[in-house]
């Protein structure tokens, strides 16, 4: 397993099944609350994201194949208490939301991709071209509405190299989905072994490099993440992912229950 922290398991059937329904209803119930923490390939300044949106609001340079990506200094109302309650002292660094569709990666099964017009286009022919009925059914799955916010905690560096250390609030639970969406906006997790530099998944999401060089004016330089990848395999560091924190009904009782572990980096 890739990402580090807590994990939660049910000890009968009524409670599994009570955990998977509290889950799937997360994001109109906001039945529960996760939260990660990770550290990105890059300094993501989200100041340079909202001068470039403020110099292109009239240009839709782009668009087509990217939309998404909402710079925003507040987070939701449930963040903000968090942050209130937990980083008085902390300075407001900014946050955004990543609204990106995933669709299953039809050049590089069983990983994910952000959807776009023409990667659904491609996907469709490759399953009308595909013999075998498993991966027909794996290929041919709809794009879903997928959606992360994020909050920045610090700029740093980590042996010597520039990264970002992030709060990830999952709205939605798509798989690799605070992957994909880090990936897609120039700055993958750090120690990624599948989205991140030269890794088994289609890079920056699924976006070229020429498209995430026009959209996103923090991204992570191929110099900076191959020297990144060097220190990682160096160190023997594991991705930078970690679930911190987990609140929930506890499925029996019903009372409001919250877990937390810090991580490792």
């Amino acid at each position: 397993m890739d990402t580090s922290g807590i994990v939660i398991f049910a000890r009968n059937r009524h409670a599994m099944s009570s955990l998977h329904e509290a889950f799937r209803q997360n994001k109109d119930t906001k039945s529960t609350r996760k939260v990660y923490e990770a550290l990105l390939v890059g300094w993501l300044d989200i100041d340079c994201w909202v001068n470039m949106a403020t110099s292109s609001s009239s240009s839709s340079k782009g668009q087509e194949d990217y939309e998404g990506y909402n710079d925003d200094n507040t987070t939701d109302n449930n963040n903000a208490e968090h942050d209130n309650n937990n980083n008085n002292n902390m300075n407001n660094l900014g946050g955004g939301e990543i609204n990106l569709p995933l669709q299953r990666d039809h050049k590089h099964p069983p990983f994910m991709r952000v959807s776009t017009p023409h990667s659904e286009a491609e996907a469709h022919q490759a399953v009308a071209d595909l013999n075998h009925n498993g991966y027909k059914k794996l290929i041919a799955k709809r794009p879903k509405k997928s959606v992360t916010r994020f909050r920045v905690v610090g700029y740093e560096l980590w042996m010597g190299h520039e990264v970002t250390r992030v709060e990830l609030y999952p709205v939605t639970g798509r798989t690799h989905q605070l992957r994909v969406h880090c990936a897609a906006i120039g700055h993958p997790i750090l120690g990624d072994p599948a989205y991140g530099y030269y890794g088994e998944a289609n890079p920056n999401g699924g976006f070229s490099n020429n498209i995430i060089r026009s959209i996103s004016p923090t991204y992570a330089t191929m110099e900076l993440r191959g020297n990144v990848e060097t220190s990682v395999k160096e160190s023997g560091r594991t991705m930078c992912l970690h679930a911190k924190e987990l609140s929930l009904n506890h499925p029996v009782t019903g009372e409001w229950v919250s877990f937390s572990a810090a991580p490792s980096f």
